[in-house]
């Protein structure tokens, strides 16, 4: 019998600012608000570009050039979502691309891959990671913190 994955993608548009009285045309926004997949497979590489169609995009609403850095980030203690568990290694999650000039109204994209290892302790379990994309060198810090959430399923 053929093995088939089903991994279904839930994205929730984020709108970041460090700074929430600030109005949305100064800020970073991006359609990777809140994204949930179910059933990403242990021991390969799980692409978001490649399998989901689905990669980060973070705007820039500002009228000025700024420079965008995006770390991947293990949540700690209440920031952790109900019904799963900080992700055991921030290893797990890659990014294509970390830095970016943007122009204003311009967009940085990059891929974000996830290597859930093969151990059959996984298989089943949920993880939380933020990806923390914020701007650098600013007097002004504007940033969006996205929640990537995934179930572990069998590698095919």
């Amino acid at each position: 019998m053929p093995c088939r994955r089903f991994i279904a993608v839930i994205a929730i548009l984020g709108t970041g600012l460090l700074y929430p009285d600030l109005s949305q045309a100064n800020g970073l926004r991006t359609s990777f608000g809140k994204v949930a997949l179910e059933n990403v497979p242990m021991g390969v590489e799980y692409s978001m570009r490649r399998d989901s169609q689905f990669p980060l995009v973070i705007e820039n609403n500002s009228d000025s050039v700024v420079e965008i850095k995006i770390e991947v980030l293990a949540p700690e203690g209440s920031e952790v979502q109900e019904g799963y568990e900080p992700i055991p290694s921030v290893d797990w999650v890659k990014l294509e691309k970390t830095s970016f000039m943007v122009e204003p109204n311009g967009k940085a994209e990059t891929d974000v891959v996830i290597n859930i290892p093969y151990k059959e302790e996984y298989l089943g379990r949920k993880f939380h990671v933020f990806i923390w994309s914020h701007t650098i060198g600013e007097s002004l810090g504007l940033g969006i913190r996205s929640k990537l959430l995934f179930s572990v399923g069998e590698a095919h």
